[in-house]
């Protein structure tokens, strides 16, 4: 009869925790969301399909790939020719 118990807790602490896991990170998701943490994008746990959400004029441009593309900086008094 304790075996049967055991399993049969072990058996609702899974799920449980499954469940437990699932709101927490939602609730982690929607923190780092509304502070617009940036690390989103990168973020292995989380894949960004679809902007569905913009400001007013926002258009959907499906299959996009960004670049990322850095300015050069200049020192002070200089020029890119100096």
């Amino acid at each position: 009869m304790w075996v049967q118990m055991l399993l049969a807790s072990l058996g609702l602490l899974l799920p449980a925790w499954l469940i437990w896991r699932a709101v927490s990170t939602a609730r982690t998701l929607e923190k780092r969301l509304a502070q617009g943490d940036a690390t989103l994008l990168n973020d292995d746990r989380f894949k960004v399909d679809r902007v569905t959400l913009g400001p007013a004029g926002t258009e959907l441009i499906e299959d996009v790939q960004f670049v990322s593309v850095v300015a050069p900086s200049y020192q002070q008094g200089g020029g890119p020719h100096s």
